[in-house]
């Protein structure tokens, strides 16, 4: 079973299943591409935003 979870400044988003399809397609096609040795069970992706670099005030 395919599970997607994306967190916000730690909160949980709910996806409905589009979005999530397209995230896991879009996340497993790029670490398939990186021609690991082996195969991906679980992909972890961590992103910080720096507050100078985030567009806001």
């Amino acid at each position: 079973m395919e599970e997607v979870v994306i967190k916000i400044n730690g909160k949980d988003i709910r996806l409905k299943d589009f979005p999530k399809r397209v995230t896991h397609n879009v996340v497993v096609g790029l670490v398939k591409s990186l021609n690991l040795e082996e195969e991906p069970r679980e992909i972890v992706i961590h992103v910080r935003i720096n507050q100078e670099n985030s567009g806001g005030p």
